[in-house]
């Protein structure tokens, strides 16, 4: 299925037409590898590495291992120094011998970055996490692929709901600084609300950019300490959610937003209307 999906994404976004002649591929919770497979078909010169959660908690096996020059098996949710907190851990937070201090692949600079985690068994976390590990999972992606993405590069990231606030400001702030489409299979997950974020020519310099960074670090922390200890929630320039900002982005981006928007719910509906329970509920 995920090759699948990855031949799909290829010849829809066109997001494997790279010029370098050895190009580079980061994909995060990568498992069980259909799109680093992808990749490697159509950048024979490729080198690509990769994190993925490891199956004894949780993730998916990693059906061609050969495909990567490097796979990390970790929790990308639990890189504390990647998401900017340099203080001591407290010993009473849950996950206090889960966190990691490394940061993987730092020195690397990749052409393309693919950001296709979904959160799996919600039972093996901690009670905290429950009801924010989607949230947690896309902020820790976003701020390891912009810290590693190079220059006008491409980032892939899987997103759900897109009407949904939190991910139409996402859409919104990469709008700012890349160039967008959003993609979803027309047979494989249709009837959910999954889709795919496709960003090229990503600016990193852009005001943007950095603001939204520095919003997904402060986002990440607030869901993982607030229920430990007092911290502040986050603010940002990009994703305040005050009327005023809304109102700005319904008259700035709500336009682009419904165009992009569309083609995703229209798949989605006729996957609905398709579906068996949807035509015994008609009868």
């Amino acid at each position: 299925m995920t090759q699948i999906v990855g031949k799909w994404l290829a010849e829809k976004s066109k997001i494997f037409n790279v010029k370098s002649t050895c190009p580079k591929v980061l994909d995060l919770c990568m498992a069980p590898g259909g799109v680093a497979a992808t990749a490697k078909k159509y950048l024979r010169t490729v080198l690509i590495d990769a994190v993925t959660l490891p199956s004894h908690i949780g993730g998916f096996e990693v059906m061609d291992k050969g495909v990567c020059r490097n796979i990390e098996y970790a929790d990308i949710t639990m890189y504390s120094k990647e998401m900017g907190l340099q203080e001591n851990i407290s010993t009473e937070h849950p996950d206090y011998k889960n966190f990691q201090i490394d940061r993987p692949f730092l020195g690397n600079l990749y052409d393309i970055v693919i950001c296709g985690g979904a959160v799996g068994d919600v039972d093996r976390l901690e009670p905290y996490r429950k009801t924010c590990e989607r949230s947690r999972l896309t902020a820790s992606q976003l701020v390891f692929a912009m810290n590693r993405l190079t220059s006008g590069g491409s980032l892939v990231l899987l997103l759900h709901h897109v009407q949904s606030w939190d991910t139409v400001c996402i859409l919104n702030a990469f709008n700012q600084f890349s160039d967008i489409e959003l993609c979803k299979h027309r047979e494989i997950r249709a009837i959910g609300s999954s889709f795919y974020l496709v960003a090229k020519n990503v600016n990193l310099e852009h005001p943007s950019a950095r603001a939204s960074i520095s919003y997904w670090k402060d986002l990440w922390a607030y869901l993982t300490f607030k229920e430990f200890q007092e911290i502040p929630s986050p603010l940002s320039t990009v994703y305040m959610t005050d009327d005023n900002f809304a109102e700005s982005v319904k008259n700035g981006f709500g336009p682009h937003f419904l165009r992009l928007a569309k083609p995703i719910w229209k798949i989605q509906a006729d996957a609905l209307r398709k579906a068996t329970f949807t035509k015994h509920s008609q009868q």
